[in-house]
C-alpha cells in the first residue's frame, strides 16, 4: 500500500462528464490533500491535485518532496455517493460546485498540460483583470490566459476561478496574441 505522499498527482480522465458525475473543487483541512486523495484512489473516485516540488536545506542534506500547487484543494469527479463516501473520511471542510463544468475543466487541463510539458509552473495571485491572451506557437498553443509583464519577462497566468487562485508560467512575447 502507498503511503499519502506517494499519492499520484491524477487519477483518472480529466474530461467533461458525461456518467451522472461532476467535478468539484475540494477544500480539505489543512495538510489533507494527500489523504484525499487517497480516499478517492480507494473509492475509484477521478482526482487531480497537481504538486510542486519543495526543496529542504537541511545540515547534511537536501531533501525534496511532492506538496499541492494549490494549498488545501484537490479536485475530484464524483456522483452524491462519492460525495458522502469521501465526507466521511474527515478530512474534508467542503465541496466546491463547479456551475460551468466546462470551463472548469478547461482550466485544469491547461495546468495538467502545462506540467506535463516539465515547464516551471509557479503559484501566482489570481488576475480578475488584465489583457486575456491566445497562445499561438510553442508547446502551449492555444492555451487561454491572462498576461502579466514585469521586468521584462511575461507570464501567462492561469486562473482557476473556483477557487480564485492561479499559476503562471513564463512565455516569450512572439507566441501570443491578445484577445481583448
Amino acid at each position: 500500500m502507498n503511503t499519502d505522499s506517494e499519492v499520484a498527482e491524477i487519477y483518472g480522465d480529466l474530461d467533461i462528464p458525461n456518467d451522472g458525475t461532476k467535478w468539484y473543487a475540494i477544500y480539505t483541512k489543512p495538510h489533507h490533500e494527500k489523504k484525499v486523495a487517497r480516499s478517492c484512489l480507494d473509492y475509484g473516485i477521478s482526482y487531480y491535485l497537481p504538486l510542486q516540488d519543495s526543496i529542504r536545506h537541511y545540515k547534511n542534506r537536501v531533501v525534496i518532496f511532492k506538496k499541492p500547487l494549490f494549498s488545501g484543494y484537490i479536485f475530484c469527479r464524483c456522483n452524491v455517493e462519492g460525495k458522502r463516501r469521501l465526507y466521511q473520511t474527515g478530512h474534508i471542510c467542503k465541496f466546491i460546485d463547479a456551475l460551468d463544468q466546462m470551463q472548469f475543466v478547461k482550466e485544469l487541463q491547461q495546468i495538467y498540460g502545462i506540467k506535463e510539458q516539465g515547464t516551471r509552473i509557479f503559484p501566482h495571485s489570481y488576475l480578475q483583470r488584465g489583457r486575456r491572451a491566445r497562445v499561438i506557437k510553442g508547446p502551449f498553443k492555444n492555451f487561454e490566459g491572462k498576461i502579466s509583464h514585469r521586468k521584462g519577462k511575461y507570464k501567462l497566468v492561469l486562473n482557476i476561478d473556483l477557487i480564485r487562485q492561479a499559476v503562471a508560467v513564463e512565455i516569450d512575447a512572439r507566441d501570443i496574441v491578445l484577445l481583448d
